[in-house]
């Protein structure tokens, strides 16, 4: 990339930084949804960072900065560039159909993948079963948790077959036989319209099949699905760390070992994170789950310490403290789980 191409994203990293900063006090408070955001993100290019002969670094950089104004938007930007990097993987004639408007931002992309990322670990079956039709496949089953899922986004999803086999495939969610159930009241991220979905035999044409090989698709999107993850962790880590670091004073110094000590393995996971973007295919699985688990404690961790050092104003609602700290709780429960995360660590022992 040349210096110009390099000033050029930075200056749009920092509009969209800036934009997404104006509004997250308004997305907490659920005046309005990311759909905003990432048409905007959208508007200015970024969504498609690094897709097309770029590095996964420069999505990388564009998560990160989005998260460090708010986790919510962060989040969902993640899952917008999931659902593209699926669609970018599929047949010519679906990439055609629905890739650019997911670049766009102008559709919405819902990542329904956490499932079949759990089912290949061996922790349990795919809740989509499909059934091959003449010209399709039709569709039965829960989705028990997804986000982006607004009434015109496109759902990317894993299904098992009567044979076994395990396939993905693409439908927008208002395919008839698609039921959005309602949206429960979320800590910070009601924002992402994050809910659970029924499909009672929804028809999906065969040319909205992704892959037929559940397995090595996977295999070849999770190491984009993790790091992309461990961006939204790193952003929201280095606002909360930078809040805290103008506190080490006074009182303050009472944690300014604690500080120091987070803050060193903060800089560790964010080189980790931007070395492994550069070549993501030649990773270790393990040191991929690691940095995963290692991204998420370090945001909880972080955005703790800015809530004890804030102190009082840092309990109001209304502060973005607040805001990070309600936010970063949701990493450990996030899929793969602090749970799975070290689960699959402990095979690799």
């Amino acid at each position: 990339m040349t210096a110009a191409m390099e000033r050029t994203d930075e200056h749009q990293r920092r509009t969209i930084a800036e934009f997404v900063r104006d509004r997250a006090a308004a997305l907490d408070r659920g005046e309005t949804d990311t759909r905003t955001d990432l048409a905007r993100v959208g508007e200015l290019g970024l969504i498609a960072s690094g897709l097309d002969g770029g590095e996964l670094r420069e999505m990388v950089a564009v998560i990160e900065d989005i998260a460090a104004e708010s986790l919510a938007v962060g989040f969902s930007l993640w899952a917008q560039r999931m659902a593209l990097e699926y669609i970018d993987r599929a047949p010519a004639s679906l990439r055609a159909k629905f890739r650019d408007d997911l670049c766009a931002g102008r559709r919405v992309g819902v990542t329904a993948m956490a499932a079949a990322m759990k089912h290949l670990a061996g922790l349990g079956d795919l809740s989509l079963v499909a059934e091959r039709t003449a010209d399709g496949l039709e569709v039965s089953g829960p989705i028990h948790w997804a986000s982006n899922v607004f009434d015109d986004a496109l759902i990317v999803f894993p299904a098992r077959t009567a044979s076994g086999d395990g396939i993905v495939a693409a439908v927008r969610a208002d395919t008839p036989g698609v039921r959005i159930d309602p949206r429960p009241d979320l800590l910070a991220l009601g924002a992402t319209a994050s809910t659970s979905l029924t499909f009672d035999r929804v028809h999906v044409p065969a040319g909205q099949v992704v892959s037929e090989d559940l397995r090595s698709f996977c295999g070849t999107i999770r190491p984009t699905f993790l790091l992309l993850q461990t961006s939204f962790c790193v952003g929201i880590s280095r606002t909360a760390l930078d809040e805290s670091g103008t506190r080490t004073t006074g009182l303050g110094a009472q944690f300014a070992g604690e500080y120091d000590a987070l803050r060193n393995r903060f800089d560790g996971l964010r080189d980790r994170l931007h070395e492994y973007a550069a070549a993501p295919a030649s990773v270790d699985p393990a040191d991929l789950l690691r940095l995963r688990l290692d991204g998420s404690l370090v945001a909880v961790e972080a955005t703790r310490l800015e809530s004890t050092l804030r102190g009082g104003a840092g309990y109001a609602s209304a502060s973005a403290t607040n805001r990070r700290f309600r936010e970063a709780a949701f990493l450990p429960i996030q899929s793969p789980s602090e749970g799975q995360l070290r689960w699959e660590l402990s095979q690799y022992e």
